[in-house]
């Protein structure tokens, strides 16, 4: 399972610059958390379903290819699971600086599966080839 340094890193960064240097989102305090809250659920749900199909593939195996679950409709969808839920999170915390790092959230994680394409595309040739043409890299 891929693991999400940016969202980490600069979650972390966002939290601590907000600590020292306080910049609400929403004027109201109960407005966070009611936007962010269904992100939460969205985001830690879909990691939940993805792990669940990644669960059942050996993927040590070089001929190995999850596409059921999630990965039957994105390519990402531990990706896309962390930034809903970085998005929910920066929302129920009403965190501008989570907001303003979430464009390199973006950027660093598309580099990375810009990474991981490659490398599927040199271990599975053809059936990942197939598989990325059946199937969105994020939505």
């Amino acid at each position: 399972m891929p693991l999400p340094e940016a969202h980490l890193a600069l979650m972390g960064a966002g939290i601590v610059l907000g600590f020292f240097f306080p910049w609400r989102l929403f004027p109201t305090p109960w407005l966070g958390p009611v936007l962010g809250g269904p992100l939460v659920v969205a985001g830690v749900t879909l990691a939940a379903w993805a792990v669940r199909a990644a669960g059942e593939v050996d993927l040590d195996r070089s001929d190995s290819l999850v596409a059921r679950g999630p990965y039957a409709f994105s390519r990402n969808p531990m990706y896309l699971a962390w930034t809903i839920l970085y998005l929910g999170i920066a929302f129920v915390l009403s965190s501008g600086w989570l907001m303003a790092l979430l464009p390199a959230v973006i950027l660093l994680t598309h580099l990375v599966i810009l990474r991981e394409e490659a490398h599927m595309d040199a271990r599975l040739g053809e059936v990942y080839r197939e598989y990325r043409a059946r199937v969105r890299r994020y939505l």
